[in-house]
């Protein structure tokens, strides 16, 4: 039995942030500051889409230092 870890993920922009992982059948929508809880599993395949690491680095604020560490997301 594996364990899935869930991590906050906060828009730290004003507008409003979405993002789409095909392979998972995921659409997200942040409004301005809104958190949400996130898998490991979907916020390693948002960086493998295009500007999926953009997105995390810039507008959205993953509050954990190890997971942006494990993603190589530049700080």
């Amino acid at each position: 039995m594996s364990k899935t870890w869930y991590y906050n993920v906060a828009n730290r922009s004003a507008s409003t942030v979405v993002y789409k992982i095909p392979e998972m059948n995921i659409r997200r929508t942040f409004a301005p500051g809104e958190v949400k809880r996130l898998t490991f599993e979907e916020l390693q395949k948002l960086s493998y889409q295009p500007g999926g690491r953009e997105l995390m680095a810039n507008f959205l604020q993953i509050k954990s230092e190890g997971i942006i560490n494990t993603l190589n997301i530049p700080a």
